[in-house]
């Protein structure tokens, strides 16, 4: 069975939603994928649905739409959902830069090309892999399986390690290093005492980093400059282009 991508296409033409149709379809065909998709017609109809679409890994964006434009509606898609991928497609060049304020994943120049279809759903796969790292412990008695994409952040405190996730906290009596071993290359040390999951970086702050979920992890002098390299080197992808 081919693995499945959630895709939503938001755009006011409806030539544009066929095209789109058709060009992911042939995408994800040759990639082994299968694509599940949504398609609307305006910004209103897609975030009346957007609470109800908690599984959407990819979202295509037209930035020149009536009333509600396309950038307003990743700001929107931003207070809800810092993970899903956002793509924005427009007939423009001059709106690219300001998709970063929305950490979009890309760029696209109409007429779209399926070889640029391709590229932004390899890359999105390669940030955030069908097959999800899991992470098995047992706290209290109980035993824990954990997306290692859910974890935000452990912190040591005394002889235990808290593991947190955006609703939970799970307490370990786990050496930090043995915990490092089980995770990804994604994992980075802040602090002595802090694990800190680089794809929940949200900014780089003087002496700490700001979370996905607002909070905040103190950075040591010793590690500043590891950790900006870290950050920047997992979101190098996360910029415009139209090669």
């Amino acid at each position: 069975m081919s693995k499945e991508l959630h895709i939503a296409i938001v755009d006011d033409e409806n030539l544009q939603l066929d095209a789109m149709k058709s060009l992911i379809n042939q995408t994800t065909n040759e990639m082994g994928l299968h694509a599940n998709m949504s398609f609307y017609s305006s910004g209103e109809a897609f975030l009346f649905e957007l609470e109800d679409n908690k599984d959407l890994d990819i979202v295509f964006l037209d930035i020149e739409m009536k009333q509600i434009n396309g950038l307003e509606v990743a700001k929107k898609i931003r207070e809800m959902d810092q993970e899903v991928t956002l793509v924005f497609a427009t007939a423009f060049a001059e709106y690219a830069v300001q998709g970063f304020e929305v950490q979009a994943l890309d760029y696209l120049l109409k007429p779209i090309e399926i070889d640029k279809i391709k590229q932004v759903i390899q890359r999105h796969l390669d940030r955030k892999p069908l097959v999800k790292e899991t992470l098995t412990l047992e706290a209290e008695g109980e035993m824990h399986k954990l997306l290692l994409d859910d974890i935000l952040y452990i912190e040591v405190i005394k002889r235990e390690c808290e593991i947190h996730l955006n609703n939970q906290v799970i307490t370990v009596t786990r050496p930090l290093k043995e915990l490092e071993d089980k995770l990804n290359a994604d994992f980075i040390q802040t602090h002595r005492s802090y694990l800190v999951n680089v794809a929940h970086i949200h900014r780089l702050l003087k002496t700490d980093v700001e979370l996905s979920n607002g909070q905040t992890v103190p950075v040591s002098r010793r590690l500043a400059k590891t950790v900006q390299e870290k950050f920047i080197a997992f979101n190098k992808g996360a910029v415009f282009y139209n090669d």
